[in-house]
């Protein structure tokens, strides 16, 4: 039921249209309700909850929680973070509608839910699609389908978890921006990646940085000896960086040169030879 509608919006899987009527809003006891155990939020910043408790305060909550009953208590389906305001409030209860969904969907609907309202990280994202395809036999490109993003999106997100877990750590905190983390998969070697991830940390590089560093590493002359590009050629590499979801880089001498295209598992040169011949 859920996987049909996963293309008409976040609103509409937790209102449960078409297959019950509408859905009505009721008091829920506080102590009664437990956390989703399928979030793949790991992070709930002091800051953005007492700046949402702060609002519940002086509006109340203005849009109710999503549950499911489990026996004699409740599960969140959408809305963990007006639960954990709330009790921070030291409230009794929480306005919400309780809906049917089972652990499938509970995975599937946080999952959508933190997507559309950008509440993840880059490492917590790549976790919930790696999770989803594992947890329903899936594609990156079927996962792509069902959530509304580019299937290159989902591909840059799953190759993080490449990474070492150190670096990944980097990359949640904010020190290693998602591009960085791009740059360092191309290095050659953890070992590398971990010492050129800490140079960009310490001195502040820029993803041109970054990856200028990791052609420098990788022992290609050719590639480390590049100044400058041309815009053109910049913006050209772009477009198939997103279009594949891999890195590329394009070299021309006169209207004559070459496109490399990079892989960094034999499943992904698998998914860019299936791509590429169509």
């Amino acid at each position: 039921m859920v996987q049909r509608r996963l293309g008409r919006g976040l609103d509409f899987l937790l209102s449960g249209q078409e297959e019950q009527p509408a859905a009505s809003v009721t008091q829920i006891p506080l102590q009664s309700v437990d956390a989703n155990p399928y979030q793949p939020r790991r992070t709930f910043t002091d800051g953005e909850l007492g700046d949402l408790a702060a609002s519940i305060r002086e509006h109340g909550v203005l849009q109710p929680i999503t549950v499911r009953r489990l026996g004699d208590r409740f599960q969140v389906i959408a809305g963990e973070r007006r639960l954990r305001a709330c009790e921070s409030l030291g409230l009794d209860s929480i306005p919400a509608i309780v809906r049917e969904a089972n652990d499938a969907e509970m995975l599937e609907l946080a999952l959508i839910e933190n997507v559309q309202r950008e509440d993840l990280n880059p490492m917590e994202l790549a976790r919930a699609y790696h999770s989803y395809m594992e947890k329903f036999d899936l594609t990156q490109d079927e996962v792509a389908k069902r959530i509304g993003k580019s299937r290159s999106a989902v591909a840059n997100m799953v190759r993080l978890l490449d990474l070492p877990a150190d670096l990944q750590e980097l990359v949640s905190r904010g020190t290693l921006t998602m591009g960085h983390a791009r740059a360092l998969l191309g290095a050659p070697g953890v070992e590398t990646q971990r010492v050129l991830a800490a140079r960009v940390a310490a001195e502040g590089l820029s993803v041109r940085d970054a990856e200028r560093l990791v052609q420098e590493s990788s022992g290609d002359p050719r590639e480390g000896a590049v100044k400058a590009k041309a815009a053109h050629l910049e913006d050209l590499e772009q477009q198939l960086r997103e279009r594949l979801g891999t890195r590329v880089s394009v070299a021309d001498r006169g209207g004559k040169g070459r496109i490399v295209i990079e892989y960094f598992s034999r499943e992904e040169c698998d998914r860019l030879v299936e791509q590429l011949l169509g």
